[in-house]
């Protein structure tokens, strides 16, 4: 106990019971003062060594600075006294687990959040980390395993969660070169949720790895419709295999019945617009880069490519205005920002 000592060295500013320096911790995190939340902390603990939300308040906040080792030790430590099936004991099981994770020590994570499912089947913090924790380790067997015995404790559909897990199987299998792996996993994705907008990616660009060109294209052209902002995701690869099938003008054709669908959609216009100018239609293109910043003057990437556009065609005093206006949006955007910090 003798860096407790250090750390008030007879401060008479010194809380005199464990109330009173816990609600001063408290009032210091929410003012961002790590280090006075600390010494509160620090002087809870030295006021009643056997109180333990204090230990594990002061382990958090390790953990919160990233002192990670500190963190560990303090939850080692308190669970050397408390019984694991106690609330407390469960806690400390739990915060140590996190240390481990956000660590980065994966395996230890896995195996501490394990040991605590082991005392509590139904503990949902265990269970949601868990199934991220086997997923990153590809371990995704046991991770659908988990998010659907999640599912049934949380009363919530499990297609969509395990949709996604098996999307991450689809793409550690395609890392590896398991291409028939990789479509097996992808298409059980989708059994579980057409509407996956990932499953129908890795579905097209799987198809377009067999050269099977008009499969691809009908994966590629669902992820738009599912989900306008999924699009910019696909548009190049939809472009591409409409011009490999010698079908350029049905691309314009597919953005155009979007817009008609949905006029505000941002990035099916500046897949359009950029269409249009690689085909040669500079002005139509330039029209279609005016709506967007009609809508939305702030909108960069619109406003960029109309600046590169501008400048392609000689009309430098153009260019040179909207790359003013793009200076100014990145300094409205950037003060917006710095005030949440």
């Amino acid at each position: 106990m003798g860096w407790l000592s250090r750390v008030f060295r007879g401060d008479a500013r010194a809380p005199r019971d464990v109330d009173t320096a816990l609600r001063a911790a408290l009032l210091a995190v929410l003012d961002r003062d790590h280090d006075e939340a600390e010494r509160m902390l620090a002087a809870a603990v030295r006021l009643d060594s056997e109180a333990v939300e204090p230990y594990l308040a002061l382990a958090r906040l390790f953990r919160l600075r990233g002192e990670i080792g500190r963190a560990i030790r303090i939850h080692q430590n308190l669970l050397l006294r408390l019984d694991s099936a106690s609330p407390h004991g469960r806690m400390a099981m739990a915060d140590l687990a996190a240390d481990f994770q956000a660590g980065g020590f994966l395996r230890r994570a896995i195996a501490s959040y394990e040991d605590l499912l082991g005392h509590d089947p139904k503990h949902r913090g265990a269970l949601r980390a868990l199934v991220r924790l086997h997923a990153d380790a590809r371990d995704f067997e046991r991770a659908i395993e988990l998010a659907r015995r999640l599912a049934k404790l949380e009363e919530g559909a499990e297609g969509p969660a395990e949709a996604q897990l098996r999307v991450d199987m689809a793409e550690a299998a395609v890392a590896e070169g398991r291409s028939d792996d990789a479509r097996k996993a992808v298409k059980q994705a989708l059994r579980k949720d057409r509407t996956c907008t990932r499953a129908w990616r890795v579905l097209g660009s799987l198809e377009a790895e067999r050269q099977r060109s008009k499969a691809a294209l009908a994966a590629w052209e669902k992820v738009p419709r599912l989900d306008r902002a999924s699009g910019p995701s696909v548009y190049p690869q939809l472009e591409a295999t409409y011009a490999a099938l010698e079908r350029p003008d049905d691309f314009e054709k597919y953005l155009q019945a979007l817009l008609e669908e949905r006029p505000d959609d941002p990035g099916a216009r500046l897949a359009l617009a950029r269409h249009l100018a690689a085909r040669g239609n500079v002005e139509d293109s330039l029209a279609e880069l005016r709506r967007i910043l009609e809508r939305d003057p702030d909108h960069g990437e619109a406003r960029s490519t109309l600046g590169r556009l501008l400048l392609s065609e000689h009309r430098d005093a153009d260019a040179v205005k909207e790359y003013g206006e793009l200076l100014a949006t990145l300094d409205r955007r950037g003060r917006s920002e710095g005030a949440f910090e």
